[in-house]
């Protein structure tokens, strides 16, 4: 009884955090948001993760996971960012693109990404893919008027695809 105790809280905690992602960016969460939402106390999250980076991390290793076994993994490698925008239960993508503004989640992210792929295939190609697609992520947070991950996702995979940005005066699609 005491196991089903500690993965109901487990999840609860990670459902926590995931709910607290759609309005607040990662680096603004404390540990004590997190436990207030929860209705727990602090002793209590600490039973389950060491801090908040080890709860997103097993949150987002939990979703590439989940995700990685329904993935047309042809599909994801000729067209990356359509096929992440096409993952948009639960708001995900809303969410995603909100909090890879949040250069600390963004970090984290990639990092959660590569690590879980790496746990499941052994296909460098997807590996060096996710790597691609973080340098164009961070190129794209630096520009000015960022391309929106919902609406602009064919001009982020004509990017990945060509291995070259757009001239920086039109910051539009390649030719």
């Amino acid at each position: 009884m005491e196991n089903k105790r500690y993965d109901l809280m487990h999840r609860h905690l990670l459902m926590t955090a995931g709910e607290l992602l759609h309005d607040i960016p990662f680096s603004k969460i404390k540990v004590k948001e997190i436990c207030v939402a929860a209705e727990i106390n602090r002793n209590t999250f600490y039973r389950h993760f060491v801090d908040k980076y080890e709860l997103l991390d097993e949150l987002l290793n939990t979703s590439v996971q989940s995700i990685y076994a329904t993935l047309d993994i042809d599909k994801f490698k000729k067209y990356p960012f359509e096929t992440i925008k096409a993952f948009h239960f639960d708001g995900t993508i809303e969410v995603l693109a909100f909090q890879l503004q949040d250069r600390t989640f963004e970090d984290l992210f990639y990092k959660s990404i590569f690590k879980a792929l790496s746990t499941v295939t052994t296909d460098q190609e997807l590996l060096w893919l996710v790597g691609s697609l973080y340098v164009v992520q961070l190129w794209n947070t630096n520009r000015d008027v960022p391309y929106d991950l919902r609406r602009d996702y064919h001009i982020l995979d004509q990017i990945v695809t060509a291995k070259q940005f757009p001239p920086a005066e039109t910051n539009g699609p390649l030719n």
